[in-house]
């Protein structure tokens, strides 16, 4: 009998011990589960998935934590923002940055790029971090080109819909930087820090003195000098910053850089629509008695923001616009007129150079 009990004994602790093990092992898969989530989450909004799905390959518990890379940022503003915004609505301006952000995302993400912030009217990228690059100098230039181009394609677009053109400058520059969370406890994100990120910004603005569209430094040129055609532009001062700089206007890819085949503009459903219209907010509330639903109904009236006559509603496309005929039979994007002072290189219209 006490063996008996002995043995019912022994079986109630190896099964505490068997339950405990399964508890235990369940409880870290749905941690580990949650965090895949939550990373997946936050990096699909900067990178592209296979850099996501990279990332998590890796399964670094200290993938956040501030380190020190060395990396090429990119660093893209909206030249007349402010001189248009003036006489926008609130929508109106929403509306163009959203575009905006669809433009430089699609194209700093085709090149392995990683969105650092979206700032207003200045849209910061960085390549090399995160992930090794070692081809991150010519993806960054090769990124500012599809801006560019894809800048210019969108100026038809805006004027049928009876609207004014975007016009932007770049800055590229390479150099250690510092990048990992940052913040305090009720707000964090991942951010670069370092010289190296506000000369790129500098080199924006200095761009636009220069009448150039795309500007880099000469830390991130020399590496592939090679692949694109560049103007040098030696001893520039840079605002805020003591030592002059050596950069160069790029004017497009040369010869020997081989084609990475056609870029679509982005189409309009992934352009966020984030103004929130009347007609529309009636689907995102559960039915509700009358006398809410009229309160609803008049609040988001009252805040409903002021609508130029003057814009016109984006018109949707059948089909994206292509920059090559080599790609398929979709419908090509013309040729724009030749300016004067343009290069014409291999993968499509001519970017705008200075005089």
């Amino acid at each position: 009998m006490s063996g008996l009990i002995v043995l019912l004994t022994l079986s109630l602790l190896l099964a505490a011990a068997l339950a405990f093990y399964a508890v235990t092992i369940l409880r870290r898969y749905l941690t580990e589960r949650d965090e895949h989530r939550r990373v997946r989450a936050l990096f699909t909004r900067y990178v592209p998935p296979p850099v996501v799905d990279e990332l998590l390959a890796r399964k670094d518990p200290r993938l956040f934590e501030a380190r020190q890379y060395y990396a090429t940022i990119l660093s893209c503003r909206i030249r007349n923002f402010a001189l248009l915004a003036e006489e926008l609505s609130a929508e109106e301006t929403l509306a163009y940055l959203n575009e905006f952000y669809a433009v430089v995302g699609k194209a700093v993400q085709r090149h392995r790029g990683f969105i650092e912030s979206l700032r207003g009217e200045t849209v910061t990228a960085v390549f090399g971090v995160l992930v090794e690059e070692h081809f991150q100098e010519e993806r960054a230039i090769r990124a500012a080109l599809d801006i560019a181009r894809m800048m210019k394609a969108m100026e038809g677009q805006w004027s049928s819909q009876g609207r004014k053109a975007l016009h932007v400058g770049i800055g590229v520059n390479s150099g250690t930087i510092v990048a990992g969370d940052t913040g305090y406890q009720q707000r964090r994100e991942f951010a670069i820090v370092g010289n190296p990120a506000q000369v790129a910004a500098r080199l924006e603005g200095a761009s636009e003195e220069l009448n150039a569209g795309i500007l880099a430094s000469e830390a991130t040129f020399d590496v592939v000098r090679e692949l694109f055609v560049g103007v040098p532009a030696s001893s520039l001062p840079l605002r805020g910053l003591k030592r002059l700089h050596s950069a160069y206007v790029i004017r497009g890819l040369s010869r020997r850089a081989g084609s990475e085949g056609a870029i679509t503009l982005p189409t309009r459903e992934s352009v966020a629509r984030t103004v929130l219209r009347e007609e529309q907010a009636a689907t995102l509330y559960e039915p509700v008695e009358a006398p809410v639903a009229a309160r609803v109904d008049e609040r988001l009236a009252s805040n409903a923001p002021a609508r130029s006559e003057r814009f016109v509603a984006p018109v949707v496309r059948a089909e994206p616009v292509r920059f090559s005929q080599l790609d398929d039979d979709r419908p090509v994007l013309p040729d724009p007129p030749l300016v004067t002072g343009t290069y014409e290189d291999d993968q499509g219209p001519p970017v705008q150079l200075p005089p």
